[in-house]
């Protein structure tokens, strides 16, 4: 498997973790990716993880992560984030669908089938939650 492979799937799984935990330690990361992945992560891969999830412009996820010394772990800062796309509310929801109610009276119909499939997929992703 390609090694981008690997560290998308670590990623999945750290997120995971921070979401369903309040604290989260480098070796409880490694172990869970060694049983769920089958195979072995040092704990410096999982800190490398966790900077590029946070900082790295290229991935783009902009995680808001942070590291509680007190606890040695870490942890969302935002519980709400999502790994992968940015969040939006429920008032940039309804814009987002005027403005689509707006743009669909000067589209085909077939555009207008398209466009509206495409509010289908945002709003189910968001409102699911």
């Amino acid at each position: 498997m390609p090694q981008n492979k690997f560290a998308i799937a670590r990623y999945s799984v750290i997120d995971e973790l921070l979401k369903k935990n309040t604290y989260v330690k480098t070796s409880t990361i490694a172990e869970t990716c060694k049983r769920n992945l089958g195979y072995e992560v040092s704990q410096r891969t999982i800190q490398l993880d966790l900077n590029s999830m946070k900082d790295d412009t290229f991935l783009g996820f902009f995680a808001p992560i942070e590291y509680c010394s007190k606890r040695k772990a870490y942890f969302y800062r935002d519980s709400d984030y999502q790994l992968g796309y940015q969040q939006l509310n429920l008032s940039e929801l309804d814009l987002l669908e005027d403005v689509c109610n707006i743009a669909s009276r000067h589209l085909k119909p077939d555009q207008r089938a398209i466009l509206g499939d495409l509010l289908f997929k945002i709003k189910k992703r968001y409102i699911a939650k």
